[in-house]
């Protein structure tokens, strides 16, 4: 056999081990869609190192893949990497295929603190009205269907608190006006829930529906809820791009940056969802809502498989300060000074 039919049988032997390892993550249950992609990143850092078969990757060399990592992504990317590693080290050792834990030098990341850009009222406002002055700025009737499309994508995700991904997918049969409730399949966590639309959002998607009825008709002939001009379904990227635009118009853009281990994010489509979360727990404490009871409530709204991924969400703001001193002042205090008097008069 010559060098490169060795060299091929080689690359060959190193897929198929982590094709195996797959194999047995998927029969223990593991469904996390990211493990594949970070097995071709390491299968390509280690063909580029020469290294033939995992049992010849040591610390030093997983040493050299965490920095190499590390440069261009975030503390937060380059754990979900090396919690893959550690899992298919584990395998490595149980298979007998190594007798060393190359893993065990690997550092632990601290994660950065990351502060998403909430919303505020007012810049909402100034969306909306911009969004939906942008329709009359067309002439054609599919370019203004697919502003209209835009413009109802951005009122759901603002209302609703939506991933960008789902309501890309959603298709018109997903949406019930009579009951005015929203139908998501599947999505992250593997979750599908039925959720309750404010009048508002659903008189939004009723209007929008009603011109793309007009210009598509049965929803069999193209079944995606939001459309391009092209009369396909709306893509996420286009979607993004649009909004990064209208918010540049605004003055509104806002790039990502960091100040030493704080990472504050941009203003993108993902942060309409922290902002709706934030807003509802503002209007509960305004209400005096036992938030621990509801927050069950608005993580299955959000489609989160635990509450501690809604905490996530719920940023301390000034606001969420002064309304928790309020409360604490309405609720304390008159204890306080009770238990004052009492000790007063003994």
């Amino acid at each position: 056999m010559n060098g490169a039919a060795q060299d091929g049988a080689a690359q060959d032997k190193l897929a198929a081990t982590l094709a195996r390892f797959v194999d047995w993550a998927r029969q223990l249950g593991w469904r996390y869609q990211m493990v594949p992609g970070h097995l071709r990143h390491l299968e390509r850092f280690l063909r580029r190192r020469g290294v033939q078969q995992l049992g010849d990757v040591d610390a030093a060399l997983l040493g050299e893949y965490q920095r190499d990592l590390s440069v261009l992504r975030s503390a937060a990317t380059v754990r979900g990497y090396l919690s893959t590693l550690r899992a298919l080290w584990r395998y490595l050792l149980k298979e007998e295929l190594t007798i060393e834990d190359a893993t065990r030098g690997l550092s632990r990341l601290r994660l950065d603190y990351f502060i998403p850009h909430l919303y505020g009222a007012q810049e909402l406002r100034r969306f909306e009205r911009t969004t939906q002055s942008a329709i009359t700025q067309v002439r054609g009737p599919w370019q203004r269907l697919s502003r209209r499309a835009q413009h109802a994508a951005f009122g759901l995700l603002r209302d609703c608190g939506l991933r960008v991904s789902e309501a890309c997918r959603l298709n018109v049969n997903d949406f019930d006006s009579v009951a005015r409730t929203l139908y998501i399949e599947r999505t992250k966590f593997f979750k599908t829930r039925h959720i309750p639309l404010p009048r508002s959002t659903a008189t939004l998607l009723e209007q929008y529906l009603g011109h793309r009825h007009r210009l598509l008709g049965d929803s069999a002939q193209s079944p995606a809820l939001f459309v391009s001009m092209c009369g396909r379904r709306l893509g996420r990227g286009a979607l993004e791009v649009r909004f990064k635009q209208l918010l540049g118009e605004l003055g509104l853009y806002r790039p990502r940056h960091r100040q030493g281990r704080t990472v504050f994010g941009s203003t993108n489509l993902h942060a309409l969802r922290h902002s709706l979360a934030v807003r509802t727990l503002e209007r509960w404490q305004r209400q005096g809502s036992d938030v621990e009871a509801l927050l069950p409530l608005l993580s299955g709204y959000l489609g989160h498989a635990k509450v501690s991924y809604t905490m996530h969400y719920l940023h301390l703001t000034p606001t969420l300060r002064q309304l928790g001193s309020e409360r604490f002042a309405q609720m304390a205090l008159p204890r306080l000074d009770h238990g004052s008097t009492r000790g007063d008069d003994e």
